[in-house]
């Protein structure tokens, strides 16, 4: 399922509280979604609990964002300061369909790389998505979304098939907006991917594979920008983006994972197995798209209104008006934990329970057995005949007695089949009784 992002309308005066409601949304959706419910005393606990995690990252930041005459940290700042950098170890775009990526950097600067750059591997892209191709010395199609990263591919690829033994870096370079070169490696922005393919990986035909030429282990600017540096390199255009959700949902990690390792903690269990993710921000910036973060917002200072001592407190009810930092349950201890326990006097001396012997299978069955005794002791009683043997005139007289010689050599075969017939016969009369 492809998820769809309100885009925010542009707004010159920035608004970094909605990345604190973001936040607070996405923690609380992320919750709700892994089955605990508002209702339960921990779950506002943790949104409580979580907030100091942000407060604390943001007076211990050295790193202050200045616009205007305004200085103070940003959420940016706060992210560097948290340790975003664990979370987000990739380049990601700071806003949706970004053109600018920033990779957090452990020392607090912040490597920058336009999306046509090879320091990170090519973006995931949708089928049908139009990207860039190229068709190589077998006739295959490899596309993808990063012409940078395909352009190095095709020329790296096919070097090492004609057997170049040291491949240098090429330069590379947009020829107009549906070409990039890289040597005399082209692609072009004129193809149709034909399936979905996630982060690092092309499609060649109609399978997604890894790139295979190494990718750069330093970014352009090997020596990092500092946070104002790489505010200052966003254009207007970029500023005005929406927020992309996965920098969301990793500050709403580190918030609850950081918290839940705090001494005396009362939340939830940090899923650790299953964090917080973009589809978790999802929900919440679709049900309140006026309330969306920008890029604007995430980079501009966050200084603490008169309303508001602490802006990085995150709210109870993100949605609401004029949302109030979310407070610790009250009165969540056992009710019952003072009260004495109940003297059951003295010990009354009274032994363990005993339990009656088992009855064995035939004691079980001996009952029925002993139902019909008369039954038991049946015999048939003994009977004494002689075979009839008719006579006939016919030309003299005959005496027909061939089957008496029949039947006494077989007596007691019959004796047997007829005794079990009976015996049968007179079983289910008395069981149909």
């Amino acid at each position: 399922m492809q998820s769809a992002w309100a885009q925010a309308l542009p707004n010159p005066e920035p608004q970094p509280e909605r990345v604190t409601r973001a936040v607070s949304g996405a923690l609380q959706q992320g919750m709700q979604k892994r089955g605990f419910a508002a209702n339960d005393h921990r779950f506002m606990n943790t949104v409580a609990r979580a907030s100091p995690v942000m407060s604390v990252a943001a007076g211990s930041t050295a790193a202050a964002v200045t616009v205007g005459v305004v200085t103070a940290p940003a959420w940016a700042t706060v992210a560097i300061a948290a340790g975003i950098g664990a979370v987000v170890t990739y380049a990601v775009g700071l806003g949706i369909d970004a053109l600018v990526d920033w990779l957090f950097r452990d020392d607090g600067l912040i490597d920058q790389s336009s999306a046509e750059n090879a320091a990170y591997p090519s973006r995931a892209f949708n089928a049908g998505d139009q990207v860039w191709r190229y068709r190589d010395w077998l006739g295959e199609w490899h596309y993808g979304a990063n012409a940078d990263a395909l352009a190095r591919e095709y020329r790296y690829t096919d070097m090492k098939r004609q057997g170049y033994p040291n491949i240098s870096e090429p330069r590379c370079f947009a020829d107009g907006t549906t070409s990039y070169w890289c040597g005399n490696y082209k692609v072009t922005l004129n193809g149709t991917a034909p399936i979905s393919c996630g982060t690092g990986m092309q499609a060649i035909g109609n399978s997604c594979a890894s790139f295979s030429y190494p990718l750069p282990t330093t970014f352009p600017d090997a020596d990092g920008l500092t946070p104002q540096q790489a505010i200052n390199n966003l254009t207007e255009e970029e500023l005005d983006k929406p927020l992309n959700p996965a920098l969301v949902a990793a500050l709403a990690n580190l918030a609850w994972q950081q918290a839940a390792q705090e001494p005396g903690y009362d939340g939830l269990p940090y899923p650790q197995a299953d964090p917080l993710t973009a589809s978790d921000v999802a929900p919440w910036v679709q049900a309140n798209p006026e309330l969306a973060p920008t890029v604007r917002d995430f980079v501009s200072p966050n200084p603490a209104p008169n309303s508001n001592s602490n802006p990085w407190a995150l709210p109870s009810n993100p949605s609401a008006p004029n949302p109030a930092p979310a407070a610790p349950n009250q009165n969540t201890t056992n009710p019952g934990a003072e009260n004495p326990t109940a003297n059951l006097g003295p010990d009354p001396g009274i032994g363990a329970p005993t339990l009656e012997a088992i009855p064995t299978a035939q004691q079980i069955a001996q009952p029925i057995l002993d139902m019909m005794p008369d039954l038991r002791g049946y015999s048939p009683s003994s009977h004494t005949g002689e075979c009839p043997r008719p006579t006939i005139e016919l030309y003299g007289t005959h005496v027909l007695d061939a089957h008496c010689a029949l039947i006494d050599d077989n007596k007691a075969i019959i004796q047997a089949a007829m005794l079990l017939a009976w015996a049968l016969i007179a079983l289910l009369i008395v069981l149909s009784a």
